[in-house]
């Protein structure tokens, strides 16, 4: 079990800089083409598409982290009211039924990607296949499915109730 939370601890290494060059590579791209387009009126042509593309990354990689994090959207109103251990058992009813609905939107996401490939379609300024930005997308819910189940584990063993594998529910 020791390798599993040193692999996680990998990922999460891994993934925070993808998600920090990832959002200072949008913005310094962004700015420029802003910049080009204000100063020398010429645009960058694949300025946008490299932004669309870099923000799918950061969007769908954030995934995992926000959920090792408990950064994810929760509705706590009725969470809160409950006693500790309906709490706990409710936290792992909602990680399972999350872990769930990732697994099968990765699988879907693949199918997509598949469906994009043999259309064969690319993007219109790289020219680069469109199926590539997707490949994102099913990594990013499989991350966070792995995300949710480690909560699920983390739960059964510990006392205290984790809304992610970083965070109790009463703070860090």
């Amino acid at each position: 079990m020791k390798l599993f939370w040193k692999i996680d601890d990998l990922i999460s290494l891994i993934t925070e800089w993808i998600l920090a060059s990832g959002i200072l590579l949008m913005a310094v791209l962004l700015i420029c083409n802003v910049v080009s387009r204000k100063i020398f009126a010429k645009s960058m042509a694949s300025a946008d598409e490299l932004g669309g593309t870099l923000l799918i990354l950061v969007t769908f990689a954030g995934i995992g982290y926000a959920a090792r994090k408990g950064r994810h959207i929760r509705m706590t109103a009725i969470f809160d009211a409950l006693p500790p251990k309906v709490q706990k058992r409710l936290m792992i009813f909602i990680s399972f039924v999350t872990m769930i609905t990732y697994v099968y939107v990765c699988f879907i996401a693949l199918e997509y990607i598949e469906y994009t490939k043999m259309l064969g379609k690319v993007t219109s300024a790289l020219e680069m296949p469109d199926w590539i930005r997707a490949v994102v997308v099913p990594v990013g819910f499989g991350l966070g499915a792995i995300q949710y189940f480690m909560n699920i584990i983390i739960n059964i063993k510990e006392p205290e109730l984790y809304i992610g594998t970083e965070k109790t529910a009463g703070g860090e």
